[in-house]
C-alpha cells in the first residue's frame, strides 16, 4: 500500500462530492487551492432525499456556482408556502434571501448533485468517482491523508493539509477518525414515503407552492420539482407505515388520500404516479465534527428530520462555511484546527433551532391547539411569517415567543375545539420545551449531551460502522479523542 511519500499533494481531500462536499469544494478552488472530491458513486446517481430548498438553500447554490445550471434544468419556482393544521390554514410568500433570491426549487437528485460537480469542476476542483476511502495516514498526531481504492480496484493515497468527511449519515470518515458514534441522539417516531406525479395544476399559482397538511398525526405534502410540470407528494405518518407501504403500495395510498382531502384535491386529474419509496430509519443526531486534520460536513456531521426541508440547505451552508474559516488558515496546522473547531461551534449554534424544531415534528401525535392557532394567526396575512421557520429568516423562539404563545393558548381555550386539561397540558409541554431550548443556547455549550426532554426521544438505534472501520487509525498514531463537553 503506498506511503506517505508516494501520494499526490493537494490542499483539502474532501470525500463526498454531492451537497456539502461541493459547497466545501467551491470557495477552496476559487482560493487557489488544490482540492480533490472523491465519491465512490458515479455521476448522475440518485439519492434518498426529499430535495426541497428554500430561497435560503437556492442562495447557497448561487454562492457554490451551480445555480445557473440548475435553473437550466427548468425546475419550478417557489414563492408560496400553504400550511393547513386541522382545518387552520396560513398562505404565505417566502421571505427572498440575504442576497436576494426568492424563490425555492426541488430538483431530484440524479438531477441536481450533476450541476454541483460541474460546477466545481469549472471552479478548478478535481473530482474523481467510483472511489472508495479506504483508511487515513497520520502524522504527528494529524491526519495528512486518505488511502482510496479507485474505478479499477488499485489501492492510492494522497496527502493534505486538511481531509474533510461529507460522506453522509454512514460516514467512512467519520468512522475512520474514531467519531462514528453520536455525541447526540433522537429517535424519529415518522417515517416518510414519496412519489412522483405529473402536475394536474402545471402553470398556475399551485406550481409556485409548497403545500403541506398536518391531519391527525399524518403529515402530508405536496412540492413541485423539476422539470416544472411535476410534483413530489411525500406522506409522513407512522414510521411503522413504511412496511404498510412496501407491502400494498396502492393501498397505502389509496388510505392516505382519505386521511388528507386537501392532498386529494390538490392530485385530482393526476396520472397515476412512480413507485412510492420510503424510509423508516431517519434519527437526529450530532457528531464530534471537527479533529487534528479533519472535520464533518453535511449529514455527515449532523443530521435532522427532513419535515423542516432544511437538511440540504444546511449541508451546503456546513460546507461554505467551513470552507470559509479554512481559507486564511491553510498553511498553519494549528490555525486549521482552531478554524475547524471554531466553525464545528458555530454550525452547532445555527442548526440546534431547527434540530429541536424538527425534533417536535417527529412526535407521532395530532398538532397541538396552539400549534393550531399559530398557523391560524398567521393566516391573517400573506406576508411571512411562518414560513420564517421553513426559511430560516428567524428561528422558532423569534416566532412562537412568550407573549404570542400565551395569546394563542387564550385563543385555543376561548374556542375550545379540545378539552380545557388537554389544551392546558400540551401548551404547558412546548412552554417546558422552549425554555429549555432558549436556555440551552444562551449557555452556548461546545457538543453538550445534555438531552431537552420532550424535544429528543430515547431510543434510536445506531449501527455498527463500516466493515473494517472499527477501530479509528492505523497504528501510526494514537486515535484522536472525541470531546464529551
Amino acid at each position: 500500500m503506498s506511503g506517505l511519500g508516494e501520494a499526490e499533494q493537494f490542499d483539502a481531500v474532501i470525500v463526498g462530492a454531492r451537497l456539502a462536499g461541493c459547497a466545501a469544494a467551491a470557495p477552496l478552488a476559487r482560493s487557489g487551492r488544490r482540492v480533490l472530491l472523491l465519491d465512490r458513486m458515479g455521476f448522475p446517481s440518485d439519492q434518498l432525499s426529499t430535495h426541497v430548498l428554500m430561497p435560503a438553500g437556492t442562495s447557497e447554490l448561487a454562492q457554490m456556482g451551480a445555480l445557473q445550471g440548475i435553473l437550466e434544468l427548468d425546475p419550478s419556482r417557489v414563492r408560496w408556502v400553504e400550511v393547513e393544521a386541522e382545518g387552520a390554514v396560513c398562505r404565505e410568500r417566502l421571505r427572498p434571501a440575504a442576497d436576494g433570491t426568492d424563490f425555492g426549487v426541488c430538483v431530484p437528485r440524479d438531477l441536481q448533485d450533476v450541476k454541483l460537480v460541474e460546477a466545481v469542476r469549472a471552479q478548478g476542483a478535481e473530482v474523481r468517482e467510483h472511489c472508495t476511502a479506504t483508511g487515513l495516514i497520520w502524522r504527528a498526531g494529524r491526519v495528512a491523508g486518505v488511502r482510496y481504492r479507485d474505478s479499477s480496484g488499485e489501492e492510492r493515497a494522497v496527502s493534505c493539509e486538511i481531509l474533510i468527511g461529507a460522506d453522509g449519515r454512514r460516514s467512512t470518515v467519520a468512522a475512520l477518525v474514531g467519531a462514528w458514534r453520536p455525541y447526540r441522539l433522537s429517535r424519529n417516531g415518522r417515517g416518510l414515503v414519496f412519489r412522483y406525479l405529473e402536475d394536474p395544476l402545471a402553470g398556475t399559482i399551485e406550481a409556485e407552492t409548497y403545500r403541506q397538511w398536518r391531519e391527525g398525526d399524518s403529515f402530508a405534502f405536496a412540492f413541485p420539482t423539476t422539470p416544472a410540470g411535476r410534483l413530489l407528494v411525500l406522506l409522513m405518518g407512522h414510521r411503522d407505515e413504511v412496511g404498510e407501504a412496501r407491502r400494498d403500495p396502492e393501498g397505502y395510498w389509496a388510505r392516505k388520500l382519505v386521511a388528507h382531502p386537501g392532498l386529494a384535491r390538490r392530485l385530482e386529474g393526476a396520472p397515476p404516479g412512480s413507485k412510492l419509496r420510503s424510509t423508516g430509519d431517519t434519527p437526529a443526531f450530532f457528531r464530534s465534527s471537527s479533529g487534528p486534520g479533519w472535520a464533518l460536513a453535511g449529514d455527515a456531521g449532523h443530521f435532522k428530520d427532513p419535515v423542516t426541508g432544511q437538511g440540504m440547505r444546511d449541508a451546503m451552508f456546513a460546507g461554505r462555511t467551513l470552507a470559509e474559516e479554512l481559507v486564511p488558515a491553510l498553511g498553519d496546522s494549528a490555525a486549521v484546527d482552531r478554524a475547524t473547531r471554531r466553525w464545528e461551534a458555530a454550525r452547532d449554534r445555527e442548526c440546534l433551532p431547527a434540530y429541536h424544531f424538527a425534533n417536535a415534528d417527529t412526535r407521532v401525535e395530532r398538532p397541538s391547539p396552539v400549534i393550531c392557532e399559530l398557523v391560524r394567526d398567521a393566516g391573517r396575512s400573506s406576508e411571512p411569517d411562518l414560513t420564517d421557520l421553513f426559511g430560516r429568516a428567524r428561528t422558532p423562539e423569534e416566532i412562537a415567543h412568550p407573549a404570542r404563545l400565551a395569546r394563542l393558548l387564550a385563543e385555543a381555550l376561548r374556542r375550545g375545539e379540545r378539552p380545557r386539561g388537554e389544551t392546558l397540558r400540551s401548551a404547558a409541554g412546548e412552554l417546558r420545551i422552549g425554555l429549555q431550548t432558549r436556555r440551552e443556547a444562551r449557555a452556548g455549550r461546545f457538543r453538550s449531551t445534555r438531552l431537552i426532554a420532550g424535544s429528543e426521544h430515547p431510543g434510536a438505534l445506531w449501527p455498527a460502522p463500516p466493515v473494517g472501520h472499527g477501530a479509528a487509525v492505523p497504528s501510526e498514531a494514537p486515535a484522536p479523542a472525541v470531546v464529551r463537553a
